[in-house]
């Protein structure tokens, strides 16, 4: 018997080719809405995130300042210092670490109008240059 040497195409109902057709174009719209997403999150600044320190700060306080600052040590800071009439030892150490924390994670620490109080602190201490208050 003669073999034939004809191959034979299975070709696809309209419905299964439409429902390929529509999964390319979902996938091509993830993919795309991916790219876009990740280039817009390439050119954004990172968050700048802004603490006001409270008027008396003390050891008293310590822990619920030592919280608020755990939430932000990844974006840039402000540090609204104005109203300090009294800051402790205890507390100018906190924020020193917290800002060699944040510096160290390529971030910065912007003081916003420290008080007299709180510059003369952190000169005593010698902690206003490393702080960048001076």
């Amino acid at each position: 018997m003669p073999t034939s040497n004809k191959t034979t195409s299975i070709k696809k109902a309209p419905a299964a080719r439409k429902k390929t057709a529509v999964k390319k174009k979902r996938a091509a719209a993830k993919k795309t809405a991916r790219n876009t997403r990740a280039k817009s999150a390439a050119g954004k600044k990172p968050l700048t995130h802004t603490l006001t320190l409270d008027s008396v700060a003390v050891i008293n306080n310590a822990k619920a300042l030592y919280e608020e600052l755990g939430k932000v040590t990844n974006t840039d800071i402000n540090i609204d210092a104005s109203a300090v009439e009294m800051i402790d030892t205890a507390i100018m150490q906190l924020l020193y670490a917290f800002v060699i924390k944040v510096t160290s994670n390529s971030h910065k620490v912007n003081w916003i109008n420290p008080s007299d109080e709180f510059i003369s602190r952190a000169s005593l201490l010698g902690l206003s240059r490393n702080m960048g208050i001076a």
